[in-house]
């Protein structure tokens, strides 16, 4: 646990997937080529309920798209 963060699911050198003290779900995923930085997105309600029924299978499709456009549409914040 990071803080009032729980980590659910921890992909070494990819991506992790935390839930804040509130129950919301964010992933975490390492991005970039020579230089990598690490950009954070909360889970929408849709992307929720595809994690709780698919599970690491949902998680890793998410991460894959999340590091093929970085800014995600926009959600995506970086991680200091």
């Amino acid at each position: 646990m990071t803080g009032e963060e729980e980590v659910l699911i921890q992909s070494p050198f990819l991506y992790r997937v935390v839930r804040d003290a509130k129950g919301a779900l964010a992933i975490e995923v390492v991005v970039g080529g020579i230089a990598l930085s690490t950009v954070r997105v909360s889970l929408n309600d849709q992307e929720t309920a595809a994690y709780a029924s698919e599970g690491p299978a949902f998680i890793d499709r998410l991460a894959r798209a999340i590091m093929a456009d970085p800014p995600f549409g926009g959600r995506a914040v970086d991680v200091p």
